[in-house]
């Protein structure tokens, strides 16, 4: 559905019947793939599901290419209807709302665990087919969940370990896959990073969330 003033005075006027204490407990999850529901309002938990090569969870499914080869695919065209509308359907069947995907962040070394569902070493390109992917999965209903933002470039010791990066390489290299999601293809959600990126966490990152993320792109997802 798309954003319209009527739906924004809605939100607004159901998030202001909630407490403080039910607001801060949105922002956690239940039942490890849910979000919490807020019985007061009327608001059900939410479904996620992971996206690494299609829909993970929540049963079998059909195995798609996962992300590093969807730079193989003929373009854009190709990767909004295969890569990216496809396993929208696989989604709405399994009651999913949240697909979790696409990783985004650039591959920067081969032994990173999770290459294989990141897109490329190159943030021109990672842009280029990040953009298809969501709007492909979102033109089916379901919400697309860009990630990992920012700097998850490495899977060991990825709770603990801080990603040091002077803010040229990170505007330049790391961010524009993460820009191009928000503010072309619209995702409605961005997942942050295990990772601590300059000795901060990615969740509590002033920086990568206020001013970058909702001050200068203008992101209103989850």
């Amino acid at each position: 559905m798309p954003d319209s003033p009527q739906i924004e005075a809605r939100a607004q006027a159901l998030a202001a019947r909630l407490t403080l204490e039910e607001k801060i407990k949105l922002l956690g999850g239940v039942d490890s793939m849910f979000t919490q529901a807020a019985p007061a309002i009327g608001l059900p938990r939410l479904k996620m599901s992971d996206a690494s090569v299609g829909v993970r969870t929540w049963g079998p499914t059909t195995a798609y290419a996962g992300g590093v080869g969807a730079r193989r695919q003929l373009g854009p065209g190709s990767v909004r209807a295969g890569f990216g509308r496809e396993p929208g359907p696989d989604a709405r069947v399994r009651s999913v709302h949240f697909l979790l995907g696409p990783g985004v962040n650039i591959a920067r070394s081969p032994l990173d665990g999770r290459n294989f569902e990141y897109l490329s070493e190159d943030p021109f390109l990672n842009a280029a087919l990040a953009v298809p992917f969501i709007e492909g999965v979102q033109s089916q209903g379901v919400i697309a969940t860009v990630k990992h933002y920012a700097l998850n470039d490495q899977e060991y010791n990825r709770h603990n370990v801080s990603s040091d990066v002077d803010e040229r390489t990170l505007r330049e290299i790391y961010l524009p896959a993460f820009e191009a999601a928000v503010t072309q293809a619209h995702v409605d959600a961005v997942m942050n990073s295990y990772n601590l990126v300059n000795g901060v966490h990615a969740t509590q990152n002033e920086f990568l969330n206020l001013k970058v993320l909702k001050g200068e792109w203008d992101f209103q997802g989850f």
